[in-house]
């Protein structure tokens, strides 16, 4: 099949070596040679899904605010090798804004790239030689990015499909004036985008009702694809004490969330007289100290962080994996739309879930139409959900099951290229 050719317009860099594959993953069904990508940070590529990479870096944004005659954006190839010094400093500025949850850096990112002269013409160049049949446009919560995204709208002229992974419109996860004041500012961009484009791509049934709801889309789901071709379903053997394992971020709120899930733990153990389960939190954040203390105590323990190559080990190892949001406050809001790629990974390796997190948020109202978790919405739940476990350990294998024949019916690889290639060479077609 001759299939169009692809512009994308996101912040990373490809890398099969790095930490952010959903856009990456998601073009590996193409034709890599019809694949161009336009990205923002300082990184380089290294990936056989796309051919030709145009980056804009922060780091020539900054210094072009301060020394104008310095030129902005230019075309990169593929390179094994990372350049830490290059990206240091703005790894930094990412890290802390992310880690402080600072709207001050966040809103100072903005303005240096309202004031930042990368609207050149060797963008303009790129663009044009390029001359992609259509762009695909990931909605994220930046205003720099709908700016960068709408130009080159404008310079190709070209039809336009977008994809929106998380709640980046409503104030509902919106915390102090500076918050919504940016959420205010974002939301022309994500409303243009989303009036404008020919295709809506979601990541989940919750998101679709929501976005064709306020923009009058009619979205398609789009998620992570999984090859089950080699991956029959193994039932897992049961450890005792039963192990429950957490891989991932302690931020907005989730550590609040794990100390309600040790202490379940501890409260059970202690009824029955003896270790019937532990936790183990592998997670490079650490909490305060009174969050901390919970989860250092008894069968529970944060051990720290894990290489990704240690992850799927680790999980493969558990009898029960926590998928875990705060309960509390609006960052519980955060996740009211996304859907983690991590969720599709938990499932497809035919794990039992443990969900805790709101009922009106996407993940868990997942879980709830597929029946393929076990589900805590708050914290006395949490301690049900784990005393049944307990008590009935046969529930291990059973959900285990349940989730390995829900990412068969939802994520067959297959299945979601057919249904992603389908609609974007109707795009084009139209």
């Amino acid at each position: 099949m001759n299939l169009p050719s692809v512009l994308v317009v996101a912040i990373e860099p490809w890398r099969e070596d790095g930490t952010a594959h959903t856009l990456k993953d998601i073009f590996s069904c193409w034709d890599a040679s019809r694949v161009s990508l336009i990205y923002t940070r300082s990184g380089l590529p290294y990936t056989d899904a796309a051919s030709r990479f145009f980056q804009i870096s922060e780091n020539e944004v900054l210094n072009n605010l301060i020394k104008p005659w310095k030129s902005v954006g230019k075309e990169v190839n593929n390179s094994v090798k990372i350049d830490e010094e290059l990206t240091k400093d703005e790894d930094a500025r990412y890290a802390k804004a992310h880690k402080h949850h600072s709207m001050v850096l966040t809103l100072c990112r903005e303005f240096v790239w309202m004031l930042g002269h990368w609207r050149g013409r060797a963008l303009n160049q790129f663009v044009q030689d390029i001359n992609p049949d259509l762009l695909f446009i990931p909605i994220f919560p930046t205003v720099y990015m709908g700016w960068i995204q709408r130009y080159a709208i404008r310079k190709t002229k070209k039809p336009f499909v977008c994809y929106l992974a998380d709640d980046n419109y409503s104030y509902d996860s919106c915390k102090g004036v500076l918050s919504y004041l940016h959420r205010f500012w974002l939301r022309k961009n994500v409303r243009w985008l989303s009036i404008h484009c020919s295709k809506m791509f979601v990541i989940v049934e919750k998101e679709k009702e929501d976005t064709d709801k306020m923009f009058g889309t009619n979205s398609v789901i789009l998620t992570k694809a999984i090859d089950f071709s080699n991956r029959p379903y193994n039932p897992h053997p049961l450890n005792n004490p039963i192990r429950f394992v957490y891989t991932g971020s302690l931020i907005i709120g989730r550590d609040k969330t794990m100390a309600m899930i040790a202490d379940a733990i501890n409260r059970v153990n202690k009824e029955a007289g003896e270790v019937k389960a532990r936790f183990d939190i592998f997670s490079g954040d650490e909490p305060v100290a009174e969050v901390m203390g919970h989860l250092n105590n008894g069968a529970c323990k944060h051990r720290g962080f894990l290489q990704r190559c240690e992850v799927d080990r680790v999980q493969s190892e558990a009898d029960v994996v926590v998928f875990a949001e705060a309960l509390e406050g609006k960052d519980s809001n955060i996740a009211r739309l996304s859907f983690s790629t991590k969720i599709t990974d938990y499932l497809a390796n035919g794990k039992c879930i443990l969900a805790v997190g709101k009922k009106d948020i996407a993940p868990i109202d997942y879980f709830e139409r597929n029946d393929s978790a076990i589900i805590a919405y708050n914290e006395e739940d949490i301690y049900k959900q784990v005393s049944r476990i307990v008590k009935s350990p046969e529930l291990v294998s059973e959900y285990g099951k349940k989730a390995y024949d829900c990412a068969m019916r939802n994520h067959e690889k297959q299945t979601v290229n057919n249904r992603f290639i389908e609609t974007m060479c109707n795009v084009v077609s139209k």
